[in-house]
């Protein structure tokens, strides 16, 4: 029996048992290859989508956090410009209090000499007529006393030597305006 002439006890001998691992291979082996190769897939295409997920949600989450940045920023900035408006308003009443200070110790002083420039004038036209007494009797060689003791010469003549600078200064007044 040659290679192209088989017996045909073997021949029935090949056939079983191509047939039996062609059964085995097809009924058992090609569906758990193909299952396996199937979830291979599966979880490939799967992983591919859960991938495509989690770029979405990274992309989502990275623009929330851009907005929430952004919104920090305003927020800091709105809270700065606040700050500075609120340090503005406070130096701004800080320097109204210091000119209303200013103006009140300015207007006290001005009042107080006004008040030590009377009582010294005062003082003065009794000086001066004192003195003008004695100097006007040394010079006539006379006494005065009684002239003295009138004093309303002095006193007018102060009240007169006063119209006069006081018409003075009018009329410089009235010539600067």
């Amino acid at each position: 029996m040659g290679p192209l002439t088989p017996d045909v006890a073997d021949l029935i001998v090949a056939i079983l048992a191509f047939a039996f691992v062609f059964a085995i291979v097809g009924g058992v082996l090609i569906p758990r290859i193909t299952k396996v190769l199937a979830d291979r897939h599966d979880a490939l295409e799967g992983g591919f989508d859960r991938v495509g997920r989690l770029e979405e949600e990274i992309r989502e989450a990275k623009a929330e956090l851009v907005r929430e940045t952004a919104d920090a920023r305003r927020e800091a900035a709105r809270i700065r410009q606040d700050a500075v408006d609120e340090g503005a308003e406070a130096v701004a009443e800080a320097r109204g209090e210091a000119g209303r200070v200013r103006d009140e110790l300015v207007a006290a002083g001005r009042t107080a000499i006004a008040a030590e420039r009377a009582a010294a004038e005062v003082v003065l036209h009794a000086e001066i007529g004192i003195i003008a007494t004695e100097l006007a009797a040394k010079i006539i060689g006379e006494q005065l006393g009684e002239f003295t003791a009138s004093g309303d010469t002095v006193t007018r003549f102060l009240a007169e030597v006063e119209a006069r600078d006081a018409a003075k200064s009018g009329a410089a007044e009235a010539a600067d305006a």
